[in-house]
Formats: C-alpha cells, sequence, structure tokens
C-alpha cells in the first residue's frame, strides 16, 4: 500500500519516527509545502519527500490518485479539513486525520454518503483526543448495561513543563480558539452551545471529585452518535489553577479587549514560559498564588488521558473511569501521531472494512487498538509495562446518585 503524509510539522514529524516501527506500507511519501520540512520528516523513516500545495486543488489531485491512503496532519482543520477530504474522496484514497475542531468534525462525518459509494475509508479525529481517548470512553462504557454520562479528559496531573519555551504553536492556537468561543457540547440528549472554561465536577473512581474546565473538542458531539441514550457528554480539561487562570484571562482578552487569536495565544505562551525568560512579575505572582491554593484545597489529579461514563448495571448506579496504564513518551506529537499510524494499519490489514467517513468509537476495535498500543507504554519509572500489566487501568464505583455539573466558573479568575 502506498501511503502518503501530508505534513510535515510536529505531528508530522512524529507520524514519520512512528511509522518506520510498521511493515504495511511498501511506500512512504511525506508531503509539505516547505520542500526542507518534508525532507527532514522523510529522513526520519527513509520516505521520499516532496513538495505539495493542499490549495493547489489540480497538483493535489494528480499526486493523491498515486496513493493509496493519505493521512493528514495539517492544520487548521477549520480551513482545510472539508476541502482536502472531498478531493482525498473524488481521488478514491483512503484516509485518516487528527482533526480535534468539533465543527469541522460534523462536517465532515457529513461526507459519509460520499465516501460509501467511492468505497473509501475515512477515519477521522486519530490523535490522542480525540482518538484514544474516545477509545478509553468505549471502553469504560463496556462495563454498564447503559450510559448517562460520558466525559473524556486530558490534561497534566501536574506535570506542565512540555509547553514553556515552544512559543505559538499550532497546537496552542487551537486551544486558545477553543476557550474563546461558545463551543458545542452534548446536553439533554442534544447539541447545544455552552461556555468554554464553564466549572465541571468529575467524580472519578478511586480519585474522588476534582474540579475541571469544560472545553472545545469533538468527543463531546460524536460520541453520542454511538451512544444514544446519553443526557450529557463533555470534553475537559484537568489543569493547575495557574493555568486554569491564564486561560480564563487569555479568552477575556479576545472577548473584552478585541485581542486576535494569534495576539492572545502569544500572551498565553508568555504565561506559560516561566523557565522561558518571558515570565512576567504578574505572572510570577499569580503562579505562586494558584501554586498555593492547589496545596491548601487539596487538589488532585486526574489521569491525563482518561474517560469517565456514568449509567447503570443492572439495577445499580455505577461510574467507571479508564485510562492509560502507563505513559507513551516521545510528547505530544507522538501521542497524537501513534493512533493515526496504528488506524492507517488497520486500514490497510483490512481489521477496518466497512467503508464511508466515522469516528475512532464507530469503526476501530478498542481491544486492537489498545493491543497495538501497549508495546509503547512505560511505567512511572521509565519501565515497559510487564506482560501482566494491561494496557487500560479501569476502576468502578457504585453511586447513589448522579453526578452533575456544578455552576458556570466564576469570571474573576
Amino acid at each position: 500500500m502506498r501511503l502518503l503524509v501530508l505534513g510535515a510539522g510536529e505531528v508530522g514529524r512524529a507520524f514519520a519516527r512512528a511509522v518506520r516501527l510498521f511493515h504495511s506500507f511498501s511506500d512512504v511519501t511525506i508531503a509539505d509545502l516547505s520542500e526542507d520540512a518534508a525532507a527532514r520528516a522523510a529522513s526520519l523513516c527513509g520516505a521520499r519527500s516532496m513538495k505539495v500545495d493542499i490549495e493547489d486543488a489540480a497538483a493535489l489531485g494528480a499526486i493523491l490518485r498515486q496513493h493509496d491512503i493519505v493521512v493528514s496532519t495539517v492544520g487548521p482543520a477549520s480551513r482545510f479539513a472539508v476541502p482536502l477530504l472531498r478531493q482525498v474522496i473524488a481521488a478514491g484514497c483512503h484516509f485518516v486525520d487528527v482533526t480535534d475542531d468539533p465543527l469541522p468534525t460534523l462536517d465532515m462525518l457529513a461526507l459519509d454518503a460520499a465516501a460509501s459509494a467511492a468505497g473509501i475509508t475515512a477515519i477521522i479525529g486519530c490523535g490522542a483526543s480525540p482518538g484514544i481517548a474516545n477509545l478509553l470512553a468505549v471502553h469504560a462504557t463496556s462495563q454498564l448495561d447503559r450510559v448517562d454520562r460520558l466525559i473524556t479528559i486530558w490534561g497534566s496531573r501536574g506535570d506542565e513543563k512540555e509547553s514553556p519555551g515552544n512559543g505559538v504553536t499550532a497546537a496552542l492556537r487551537h486551544w486558545v480558539e477553543q476557550i474563546s468561543m461558545p463551543i458545542p457540547v452534548w446536553r439533554n440528549g442534544g447539541i447545544v452551545s455552552a461556555r468554554p472554561l464553564e466549572r465541571v465536577e468529575v467524580n472519578y473512581p478511586g480519585i474522588g471529585r476534582v474540579s475541571t474546565r469544560l472545553v472545545g473538542h469533538p468527543e463531546a458531539i460524536t460520541l453520542p452518535r454511538k451512544y444514544p441514550s446519553l443526557q450529557e457528554c463533555l470534553n475537559v480539561m484537568d489543569f493547575s489553577g495557574y493555568v486554569n487562570a491564564a486561560l480564563a484571562r487569555a479568552a477575556r482578552g479576545i472577548r473584552t479587549r478585541g485581542l486576535t487569536i494569534d495576539e492572545a495565544a502569544a500572551r498565553l505562551a508568555a504565561a506559560l514560559d516561566e523557565q522561558g525568560g518571558r515570565f512576567r512579575p504578574r505572572d510570577a505572582t499569580s503562579y505562586i498564588y494558584h501554586g498555593i491554593a492547589d496545596v491548601v484545597r487539596g487538589k488532585k489529579w486526574l489521569p491525563p488521558l482518561s474517560a469517565v461514563a456514568e449509567g447503570w448495571q443492572g439495577r445499580r448506579q455505577m461510574v467507571v473511569g479508564a485510562a492509560l496504564n502507563g505513559v507513551i513518551p516521545g510528547g505530544t506529537g507522538f501521542l497524537t501521531a501513534l493512533p493515526a499510524v496504528i488506524v492507517a494499519d488497520m486500514i490497510v490489514g483490512r481489521t477496518i472494512k466497512r467503508s464511508g467517513v466515522a469516528t475512532p468509537e464507530q469503526l476501530v476495535d478498542p481491544e486492537a487498538f489498545f493491543f497495538a498500543i501497549w508495546p509503547f507504554l512505560i511505567d512511572g519509572q521509565g519501565a515497559p509495562l510487564s506482560t501482566d500489566e494491561p494496557a487500560i487501568a479501569v476502576t468502578t464505583a457504585t453511586t447513589s446518585s448522579p453526578i452533575r455539573r456544578s455552576r458556570i466558573a466564576n469570571a474573576r479568575e
């Protein structure tokens, strides 16, 4: 199978590192608007490289028709995701991407009939979140007869040292977008608009109740397609009080001061750069204040990538937590790229046979997926998991009543 990788940024380079560990692809080409970036990424896995402008429909179409499967790491999704998928369908290629923007996700899913008619499989949102998070949610719900509330979670567990010094990355810009405008969530059995950064209390078995913040992501509106009984489906983030306050300031800067997304992202990058020389005295004061506040309040941390399902097992009301039983080293780029490689490998190996456009929870077998993830996991001491340790840690608890969201976050952070 001839594989084309579009994009040679952080995730594209990580994909190149990961794909060399798989052997389903007879030929790999990495393409980017920057010929040098494509060549650097291709050198990581012995692939071919080429320059391509994905907005040049004729040139891109000719390249697509030379390949069997396409993996896209390009962004922003709001600009490129839907036009690219249309071209992929026209070219007759299978498709995998890492889109993490909810609105383009819905538009891409609307192309399901066209993809089915073309006989191609397109699985979107195959990163960490969405991606791994969706399949953790599926695993959590498998413990229940009926699921009423489903929450996907990503956070830092207090280790927020990876972002400093990175500047305004595409991921940071996307983060600012998803906290600065109304976001779609699933409530009362339907999609509604919600305010980002709203406080959401998560009751995680074995950890207890943890206050998190609402953020825009596809999981909240795609998982209900699989679970029609859901009354609420949310995606939340679990960070320190300081990071929450910095995010709230960035969002207010857009709403009340007219900052652009890029300007707000630059200020947020500076606020998170406590070791990179841009940390302002005001930020330092806030950092100390919120650090002490977290300790005084007894801040508890959720697993950095996890899901919680609330529902019923027979006549018992249950809450189930599912998380990776370890960490995947290599940074956020590798954590995002590895699921895309695994899903592309599944399509090529015919583990996934149905055509159409879908999200991971609809077509990917969680057991097979986490079997593929398992060799990459390491424990807290950096050692590989032993053969008797599963890829997923599941905890359950009986609860007398469903946990409800708390009040909207106070605007004064």
